[in-house]
């Protein structure tokens, strides 16, 4: 992987093979508005665009209710669990995206620690490249 290079307010790291032939680029895309997060996209060629998002930003109204109710179950059953332990501490989540080509899910991840390809065509080379990089 090469180094990050700039390019309007973008950050891009182009991803090469062992012979120097580029697999793809990884771009790390600044929020348009101020409270909201940064995204990525992942350029593969010969494939469609990858967009990868906060799980709460795509999907139809459905989809991310669906989501909600998750949360919500989730998050009471952790302060269930919470109730007995010892010390308080709880470690921070880390931010989950989706990776969305043509409005299908292609890969999930969770921080750079958990990457999961769902979609065959999807080069792991990139994945792994993402991993590295991390979700700054």
């Amino acid at each position: 992987m090469e180094p990050a290079v700039e390019v309007g307010g973008e950050r891009r790291h182009i991803v090469r093979d062992g012979v120097g032939q580029a697999v793809g680029t990884l771009v790390r895309v600044p929020p348009k508005r101020r409270p909201f997060k940064h995204s990525w996209r992942i350029e593969q060629p010969g494939q469609p665009e990858i967009l990868g998002r906060s799980e709460w930003a795509g999907g139809d109204a459905k989809e991310i209710t669906g989501r909600l109710v998750e949360k919500l179950i989730g998050g009471v059953l952790d302060a269930i669990a919470d109730l007995g332990a010892d010390g308080g501490d709880q470690r921070s989540g880390a931010r989950a995206l989706e990776w969305r080509a043509e409005d299908n899910i292609v890969m999930v991840s969770e921080g750079s620690e958990q990457v999961t390809v769902r979609a065959g065509w999807v080069d792991r080379r990139l994945a792994f490249a993402f991993a590295l990089v991390g979700d700054d």
